[in-house]
């Protein structure tokens, strides 16, 4: 059955899973193995929806999307599987052996494990995840038959890597990372490169440039007050025969902000005033005149007995 989820390059991991799990019965396919938690992941095999996940049962495979995809497993820990990778997983009857089958890409194991053990098959190689401790291994598998096997910060379990169609085998240490170059043992390189799920792309955030803050005037810069006008809003009458004194008036200006405005009105005189004018310029002509020369004594006495007499 496994043999059919992959390319015809991958029936040898067929035919170890049939040796591995021979004694098992149909019933294997009911055995959970974990639940799947992922965005744009596809199973193929049984399953069962669960609130939070999918419940992944034993002989399904799992392929994720661009996305990574969580396995938490049953019996404690996880797997990741990388983007655009497929991983088959199968049970044991009693659940305490898992047998792993994937063709290219990339997945990080994480879980405890017991005296048991598992068994990860790619299409070069048979990798034996051996028992009791912490296994916490990366693997890394390109179309070449390059494969990357990588022994992360807190695994305790050496790993046996065996070629599936030879005899050769080689022990990955803890803390150690060693690339298979061309799918052969003797092709073994130790690396510094990671084997485990590549990093993310940057997530683009979009940059607003906020505005510059205004710029301070000077005090140079800074509009000038309005002027304050006078207004007089007082009519002034002028009468040329009766001069005005203007200085009450004056006394009562108020100040308004408009233009300034002075309207003054002239009355013509009157008759009355007229006559009046008149009659003043002619006592100011006879007051004007020169006075007569003083008569002498000889013609005031002749006066005066005319007077007398007449």
């Amino acid at each position: 059955m496994i043999g059919v989820l992959f390319s015809s390059r991958f029936t040898r991991i067929a035919a170890v899973g049939v040796v591995f799990f021979g004694a098992a019965n149909v019933t294997l396919a009911q055995q959970n193995i974990g639940e799947l938690f992922a965005t744009d992941a596809s199973v193929k095999g049984a399953v069962v929806l669960a609130n939070a996940g999918t419940k992944v049962l034993s002989g399904s495979s799992i392929s994720a999307g661009d996305q990574l995809a969580t396995l938490k497993l049953e019996r404690g820990g996880s797997m990741l599987i990388c983007p655009n990778t497929s991983l088959a997983v199968t049970s044991s009857q009693n659940g305490r052996q898992l047998l792993f089958s994937m063709n290219t890409g990339n997945i990080e194991m994480d879980y405890p494990i017991g005296a048991a053990a598992d068994n990860l098959l790619t299409p070069d190689f048979r990798l034996l995840l051996p028992g009791p401790g912490r296994l916490h291994l990366a693997v890394r598998v390109n179309a070449k038959g390059d494969t990357c096997v990588q022994s992360l910060a807190s695994n305790t379990s050496a790993v046996v890597v065996s070629e599936g169609m030879g005899d050769e085998s080689y022990q990955v240490k803890p803390n150690e990372a060693v690339i298979f170059n061309g799918g052969r043992i003797s092709g073994a390189m130790p690396t510094h490169d990671s084997c485990g799920c590549p990093a993310p792309p940057p997530t683009r955030v979009a940059m607003v440039t906020p505005p510059p803050p205004p710029a301070k005037k000077t005090p140079d810069q800074e509009p000038p007050p309005p002027e304050t006008h006078m207004v007089v809003d007082a009519p002034f009458i002028y009468r040329a025969s009766e001069p005005v004194d203007i200085t009450e008036n004056v006394a009562h200006l108020r100040m308004e902000s408009k233009p300034m405005s002075f309207e003054p009105v002239v009355l013509p005189p009157s008759s009355l005033s007229a006559e009046a004018s008149s009659a003043k310029t002619q006592e100011t002509a006879r007051t004007n005149k020169p006075k007569q020369e003083k008569k002498g004594f000889l013609a005031k006495l002749g006066a005066f007995f005319t007077a007398i007499f007449h």
